[in-house]
């Protein structure tokens, strides 16, 4: 008996569905850092991911070559960022908006990049101790400014009214999650630095 024919299977990618993928990542993690501390990499990796994507989804108009150098590799997610503050480079239509940002989200950005995500992806034998503590602030800083390049620069982001709709809901979500986490950290900082000067006191 002959088999019917397997029904071919594609995955389709955009840079728009790979950045919302990275979101989804980093959302997911976020839920999961109570239970298992390693899973703030996870949520760091997510996020630059996500950042990075947007950024390029952004700054390439409509002609997607425009982000490649001349050996055809993608601009570094530095000059990807660069190019989503220049407001000549990002008037691409009339109602087109350049990013800019605060110095406290420049600082989380950096943070996140070059302390966290590069030591992550090219990690060197060693022990490190982190401080989870400062990360959800950095999350919640960078997810602003993912929101606003995803959803807000007006220019060349295609993304579908559900598409739309599951990045604001993923952003919204984390942050309302990221931000109570933060306060956990706080008070728990406060607790073990009162704790440690009564110690300190009764000797």
């Amino acid at each position: 008996m002959n088999e019917l024919p397997t029904k071919e299977q594609w995955l389709r990618i955009s840079e728009e569905k790979n950045a919302i993928d990275y979101l989804e990542k980093a959302a997911f993690f976020i839920k999961e850092t109570s239970a298992n501390y390693n899973h703030w990499k996870w949520v760091i990796i997510g996020l630059h991911g996500a950042l990075y994507g947007f950024a390029i989804a952004a700054c390439r108009g409509y002609d997607s070559k425009s982000v490649l150098t001349e050996k055809g590799r993608l601009i570094s997610f530095w000059q990807a960022l660069k190019r989503c503050q220049d407001p000549k480079h990002m008037k691409m239509l009339i109602f087109s908006t350049h990013l800019v940002l605060s110095k406290k989200q420049k600082n989380s950005i950096k943070s996140l990049k070059s302390h966290f995500r590069n030591e992550f992806e090219h990690f060197k034998p060693k022990g490190w101790s982190i401080d989870i503590s400062v990360i959800p602030e950095i999350a919640i800083d960078v997810l602003e400014v993912i929101r606003f390049l995803a959803l807000q620069t007006n220019t060349s982001v295609h993304l579908d009214d559900n598409e739309h709709k599951l990045v604001e809901q993923l952003i919204a979500d984390s942050t309302d999650l990221l931000k109570k986490k933060s306060e956990l950290y706080k008070e728990d900082i406060q607790w073990r630095k009162f704790y440690k000067d009564e110690i300190s006191d009764n000797h």
